[in-house]
């Protein structure tokens, strides 16, 4: 009995052609024969684009025939080929714009020039739900993304503001899982504008690596908002100051926070580390249910006295006893290293 690949099941190739690239898809089966025709042309397949730069006239890139409205409102995703580079994205969304009826997920990286004509675009995509943006930021651009009520998952991935950013706003927005990364963000103004208009915030990812900054000025220490949906954060800081009310601000300002993942680079070692992690930081780490906090920070070696070596060893014994105290629950450990004539304590506390 012959058979044919026509004869599997349309439910079939509709899955496999939902892991294909939209011109991929396109170019390898259109026109093939009147079978593959229809499939194509059924609202059932959704195409995921890819969009990159060539060396043709972007106007004549963004409009190329084979974008017909039949194509067009069965976009779901659209993205750029190569991440961290830009592409021709905005150019298509100038022109196409009101025809992506189903565009759920968008990731763009936008020059400085683009972003009037993006804040113009974002409120005519009404079934966004997922967006990621990389860019220097603005306060249009964070209004804009505030008000587009669709969007549920919003990542960021900042360089430096040029430009200052002012916290008022009536705008809240329905955003549930914020991604955010910066190079620099002076006072904290970007975090705290778009933290004190995100009621409905369930998922918080921090990542500042690169940056250095008081955890005197960090968002959680002054009371500018309370988000009572929250029940994840994850925090990746570098840190020239810990602050002892540091962990208590969080749990007042995120009071049913449920997971808290914290990594922290912290620059310059001191006593007054260990005893706010010990005497301060610890009861709020008790009301939460689940924690996993890496601390690494270092000293130069020449600069530990005997009385400061004392004092690091009590707070060794202090945490690493903490494994007995709560029977397993929490794990506590503690590792020491030299390099380069410095000191380097890497502490891991993991409560589950």
């Amino acid at each position: 009995m012959k058979t044919s690949i026509e004869h599997l099941p349309v439910e079939l190739w509709i899955s496999i052609f939902s892991y294909l690239e939209a011109h991929d898809l396109l170019q390898a089966f259109t026109n093939l024969n009147h079978y593959f025709n229809q499939l194509i042309a059924s609202d059932y397949l959704l195409f995921h684009v890819r969009l990159g730069k060539t060396n043709h006239n972007p106007l004549e890139y963004a409009i190329h025939t084979y974008w017909s409205n039949s194509i067009l409102n069965r976009i779901v995703s659209l993205q750029p080929i190569h991440q961290h580079k830009t592409s021709h994205i905005p150019e298509f969304l100038r022109w196409h714009c009101t025809k992506l009826n189903q565009l759920k997920f968008l990731k763009m990286k936008l020059r400085g020039r683009e972003i009037p004509t993006i804040c113009n675009i974002l409120p005519q995509l009404h079934s966004l739900h997922h967006i990621s943006i990389e860019c220097v930021p603005n306060q249009m651009l964070l209004k804009t993304i505030l008000c587009v009520d669709t969007i549920r998952i919003c990542q960021l991935n900042f360089l430096p503001a040029v430009t200052s950013i002012i916290y008022e706003s009536s705008q809240m927005s329905n955003i549930e899982n914020l991604y955010i990364k910066y190079r620099d963000d002076s006072n904290n103004s970007i975090l705290n504008f778009l933290l004190n208009h995100m009621p409905k915030l369930k998922k918080l990812e921090i990542n500042s690596p690169e940056s250095y900054f008081d955890s005197r000025d960090s968002p959680f220490a002054k009371p500018l908002f309370i988000l009572l949906e929250l029940r994840t954060i994850k925090i990746h800081w570098s840190l020239m100051y810990c602050d002892p009310k540091f962990f208590e601000s969080l749990h007042q300002l995120m009071p049913n926070l449920q997971c808290f993942y914290l990594n922290i680079i912290y620059n310059y070692l001191t006593e007054d580390f260990f005893n706010n992690l010990v005497c301060h930081w610890w009861p709020t780490i008790e009301k939460i249910q689940q924690v996993d906090i890496f601390i690494k920070c270092r000293r130069p070696q020449i600069t530990i006295d005997n009385n400061m070596q004392m004092n690091v060893d009590k707070f060794q014994s202090t945490l690493v006893a903490m494994n007995d105290k709560y029977n397993g629950i929490v794990k506590v450990i503690w590792m020491e290293k030299v390099f380069v004539g410095y000191r380097i304590i890497e502490i891991s506390i993991c409560k589950s």
